[in-house]
């Protein structure tokens, strides 16, 4: 009982790191440091749980046909934004550079990241040579569990309905 006080209580940290090369698939691991030196990663492949020298692993659910499109994303907004202001964003480190394939859109881009705060906007980096983005970095995000339980389970249940469809009865 006291490791739930802990995690609903306690402030939490998740570590995020992405990778994506020019013309390759976007690559990203996460790992939430809990108490006693428990580690908790997941990759795209699968995840681990890590305690010093044990390591116990698995792989992600089989690839279900998800029914969601962008157009769901209009009902999902709202849980989102509450997920989100839940999560405070401590530091981040890294960069992207992005790419355009008509220079018109350049002139925009440079307009776009001119109106962000310095301290983002350092880290952004528009490119003449290539099409596309690339970029590498890490995020530490931390949360207090009790404020993203809600909007977490509401916006699971909402995920879990729309891949589901109504079945018809006979």
């Amino acid at each position: 009982m006291s490791m739930v006080g802990v995690f609903l209580f306690w402030p939490q940290r998740v570590i995020l790191r992405y990778r994506k090369p020019w013309q390759g698939h976007l690559a990203w691991i996460w790992q939430w440091h809990l108490l006693g030196g428990l580690v908790l990663q997941g990759t795209h492949r699968g995840w681990q749980w890590r305690w010093g020298s044990l390591c116990w692993r698995g792989g992600w659910p089989k690839a279900r046909k998800w029914s969601l499109a962008w157009a769901d994303l209009p009902r999902f907004g709202p849980e989102l934004l509450r997920l989100g202001r839940q999560l405070h964003l401590q530091a981040w480190q890294g960069g992207l550079e992005i790419g355009f394939a008509d220079p018109a859109l350049t002139g925009p881009g440079i307009g776009l990241i001119a109106a962000l705060p310095p301290q983002l906007a350092q880290h952004l980096r528009l490119t003449f040579t290539q099409v596309g983005w690339q970029g590498q970095g890490s995020l530490l995000i931390q949360f207090r569990g009790w404020r993203v339980l809600g909007p977490s389970l509401r916006l699971g249940w909402q995920l879990l309905q729309a891949s589901h469809p109504p079945r018809k009865r006979l």
